[in-house]
């Protein structure tokens, strides 16, 4: 695999849960909507309702029990990460790749934020991914 695409299953991880989060209150709203069905004598209907609160509340319960795996995948992907970040030997490497996978900032703020230019945090950016691939490639064949 390759450095770039290693470094970005975080933000692919990232936005899985934000989709799922999304859903989960997608489906927690149309829950609170459900409501049961009054025959004339005043009684809650039979089958309809409550059943479709239930399969709803099944199906959140199992939505946020899938979004806690992929958080725990995604601090260990991290962590993961960072280790491996933390044996390249130029603190700039680091710094840019750090900022732009884990952090998720762009080129922009890495520049502001380390007071160099554009151009020059891309240039790093570069170097930092070749820097990176040996040690992925050095992980590998040991």
């Amino acid at each position: 695999m390759r450095a770039k695409e290693y470094l970005s299953q975080v933000r692919f991880l990232d936005e899985r849960i934000t989709c799922k989060l999304a859903d989960a209150a997608r489906l927690q709203d149309m829950a609170t909507r459900i409501t049961p069905v009054l025959r004339e004598d005043g009684v809650s209907g039979g089958g309809g309702a409550p059943d479709r609160l239930a399969d709803a509340v099944a199906r959140i319960v199992d939505l946020k029990a899938e979004i806690n795996r992929d958080i725990d995948r995604l601090v260990d992907k991290k962590r993961d990460i960072a280790a491996k970040l933390g044996k390249l030997t130029d603190r700039r490497y680091y710094a840019v790749l750090f900022r732009r996978y884990l952090l998720f900032e762009t080129f922009e703020k890495i520049s502001c934020e380390m007071n160099y230019s554009w151009r020059h945090v891309c240039s790093l950016h570069g170097q930092a991914l070749e820097a990176f691939q040996k040690v992925l490639d050095a992980e590998k064949d040991a």
